[in-house]
């Protein structure tokens, strides 16, 4: 008898020791791989936020950088390729020395890219840095300072074993047997159908819960697993719009240069065929900057500040930079209301009504007429609405112009300019300033597109 205790009580501290050897293996091997992956995380996510400070440098230059407001215990600096410090985050560019010797700048103006760690004396820390090379020859280089995660972990985790090692020895010699028996029914819980386990009558919440969250994870992943289908699906879309809409232009201006070059144009035709080259050429460029905009408002790439906007004001301007173009077509436009104040993004807030205002006279009869509306819905909202006495929208086609690269009629769109993406910028646009979008249309009556601005703030001059 006491042999065979003496026995149980032996196993039970081997497996207990076990036990214990096994977490504190675990847990050695969990920190290592911990730490690896931390450090490889960061590095890559250094990587990629100085390729896209890179990037926004290389199309807006200074004025993103001014913008740009770094996190705490970062900075960007711009380096011409000579080493000279154009701009810092920190630091006033004049009072820098030449970085040309600097490691990451070295290898980012040699091989495009380069990165370092060592100490630096503006952020008075460690920092790791990685540098990118430009279109113009010159380098980005965006540093963070970087804390030892040996350290970290040092002191964490030490701390932790012990605290650990202790609660886990006092568990196992005090709640061995008790825990044994409770956990029992837990364990014979069905996961995958929790409502038809048998278990204490005091976990029957628990598991109504378990099964209700399973029906919402299901929905869920079904949710993100359509979302992902679809979203996969408008890329390619867009891609294929894309590459369709760039080529046609491409193709007429080869096939015209083509033909100038070979000599098969009489003289008097040149300026006919040169005509048709920067007919083509502008059209597009008007594309790719309409695919640079819609690109940017899907990004949330746009670095613009909302500010107090004049609808009315906005408009009179718009109106203005259209009227050759109305009177080109034989188009009179009007613009009716007082001024009515949103908190917006003028570049965007632009961009919606010269589109609408565009379209509204491209589409639109001799002698037609475009109206510019404004009007006060309520005390929250302001309505601006572009009506015409154009040819107008048959009503099976009403969905789905707003869609990226959507035509009713292509070949008259392509005459008058037009990139099929008019009208989904203003969508993106209404989007941003959590505006509502209506359409009304009739064939051989005119359009009338509404859009219902939340009014944030008070009037300016109120």
């Amino acid at each position: 008898m006491r042999r065979s205790l003496r026995l149980s009580r032996t196993v039970y501290r081997s497996c207990m020791l076990a036990a214990l050897g096994a977490t504190l293996v675990c847990i050695g091997i969990f920190s290592g791989f911990a730490y690896h992956q931390v450090s490889r995380e960061n590095a890559s996510n250094l990587r990629e936020e100085a390729i896209y400070i890179a990037r926004a440098v290389e199309l807006s230059g200074l004025e993103y950088l001014q913008h740009l407001s770094p996190a705490e215990g970062s900075r960007v600096t711009w380096i011409a390729a000579s080493g000279q410090v154009l701009y810092d985050t920190g630091l006033p560019a004049g009072s820098m020395e030449n970085h040309s010797m600097r490691t990451e700048v070295q290898q980012a103006l040699e091989q495009g890219m380069g990165q370092s760690s060592r100490y630096s004396s503006t952020l008075t820390q460690r920092t790791h840095n990685y540098a990118v090379r430009i279109a113009d020859g010159s380098v980005v280089r965006f540093s963070v300072t970087q804390a030892s995660n040996l350290s970290l972990l040092q002191m964490a985790f030490f701390p932790t074993l012990a605290a650990l090692a202790l609660v886990a020895a006092m568990t196992l010699l005090v709640a061995a047997k008790t825990a044994r028996n409770l956990v029992e029914p837990i364990n014979r819980i069905d996961l995958q159908a929790p409502l038809e386990s048998q278990t204490y009558e005091e976990l029957r919440p628990l598991v109504r819960r378990i099964g209700t969250q399973n029906q919402q994870i299901l929905d869920q992943m079904k949710h993100l697993t359509q979302e992902h289908e679809e979203q996969d699906r408008y890329r390619r879309e867009f891609t294929a719009n894309v590459s369709h809409e760039l080529k046609t232009p491409l193709t007429s201006i080869s096939g015209f240069a083509e033909i100038i070059r070979d000599g098969l144009v009489r003289p008097e035709d040149v300026p006919r065929f040169a005509g048709n080259i920067y007919k083509e050429a502008r059209r597009l460029i008007t594309l790719v900057g309409d695919i640079i905009k819609i690109t940017q408002m899907d990004d949330q790439q746009l670095p613009i500040q909302r500010e107090q906007l004049d609808l009315r004001a906005l408009c009179a301007d718009v109106l203005d930079h259209l009227q050759p173009a109305a009177d080109s077509a034989g188009v009179h436009m009007t613009l009716e209301g007082e001024s009515h104040w949103i908190n917006g993004a003028r570049q965007i807030a632009d961009e919606m009504v010269y589109n609408l205002c565009d379209n509204a006279i491209k589409y639109n009869r001799p002698g037609g007429t475009v109206w510019v509306r404004l009007e006060a819905r309520d005390a929250e909202t302001v309505a601006l609405s572009v009506e015409d006495t154009g040819i107008g929208i048959p009503e099976e086609h009403q969905s789905r112009v707003f869609e990226r690269f959507y035509r009713v009629d292509k070949n008259r769109s392509r005459e008058i300019g037009g990139t099929g993406l008019g009208l989904s910028i203003v969508k993106h646009g209404a989007l941003y300033h959590g505006a509502a979008l209506y359409l009304n249309s009739a064939p051989g009556v005119g359009t009338k597109i509404t859009v219902v601005f939340p009014k944030q703030g008070p009037d300016p001059e109120s």
